[in-house]
C-alpha cells in the first residue's frame, strides 16, 4: 500500500478518523437547524474541537462521544426550547418514529461496530460500519432544506438510493 500512496500513514489515519468525525459533527449541527450566524460558529468551533481531540488521541472513544454527545445536548436544549415557545411536541411524532428512533439504532450500531467488533474481520466489520453509519445520517437529516427555497419538490428517498448509501 505505501508504494500507491504518496502520504504517511499516520496522516492518512488521521484525516480519516477527523473526517468521520466532522462529518457527524457537521450533520447533528443540520439537524439542530440554527440560523447564521450561530450554525456557522458551531461548526467552525466543532470543527477546530474535534481536530485537536483526533490530534491527541484518534483511537479513543471520546474522538466520537465528545461531537456526538456535545451535539446531542445543542439539539435537545434547541428542541426543547421550540416545545416551550410552540407549547407542543417539536418535531412531529412521525419524525421521531420514522427518522430519529432508527436514525439513532443505525448510529448506535455503526459505533459498536467501530469500537467492539472491528478486531474480529475489520474487512467487513469495517464495511459494515460505513453503512450503518451512512444509513444513520440519510434518516437522521432533514428530508426538506429550509435553506435551499423552493426550486420543486424534494427527491424521494427510495430504495435504490438507500442502496447506493451502503455502496
Amino acid at each position: 500500500m505505501s508504494v500507491l500512496c504518496f502520504m504517511r500513514q499516520d496522516a492518512l489515519e488521521y484525516f480519516s478518523v477527523y473526517g468521520t468525525a466532522l462529518s457527524m459533527w457537521v450533520s447533528l449541527m443540520a439537524l439542530a437547524d440554527f440560523d447564521e450566524p450561530k450554525r456557522s460558529t458551531l461548526v467552525m468551533s466543532g470543527a477546530l474541537t474535534i481536530a485537536v481531540r483526533v490530534y491527541h488521541d484518534r483511537w479513543g472513544y471520546g474522538v466520537y462521544s465528545g461531537p456526538v454527545g456535545t451535539a446531542v445536548l445543542i439539539i435537545a436544549a434547541k428542541w426543547l426550547q421550540q416545545m416551550k415557545e410552540k407549547r407542543g411536541l417539536y418535531p412531529d411524532k412521525s419524525v421521531y418514529t420514522q427518522q430519529i428512533g432508527p436514525g439513532l439504532c443505525f448510529g448506535a450500531l455503526a459505533l459498536m461496530l467501530r469500537f467492539f467488533f472491528e478486531d474480529w474481520d475489520y474487512t467487513y466489520v469495517h464495511s459494515f460500519y460505513h453503512c450503518a453509519l451512512a444509513m444513520s445520517f440519510v434518516l437522521l437529516l432533514p428530508k426538506v432544506n429550509k435553506k435551499a427555497g423552493s426550486a420543486g419538490a424534494p427527491a424521494k428517498l427510495d430504495c435504490s438510493t438507500l442502496c447506493c448509501t451502503c455502496i
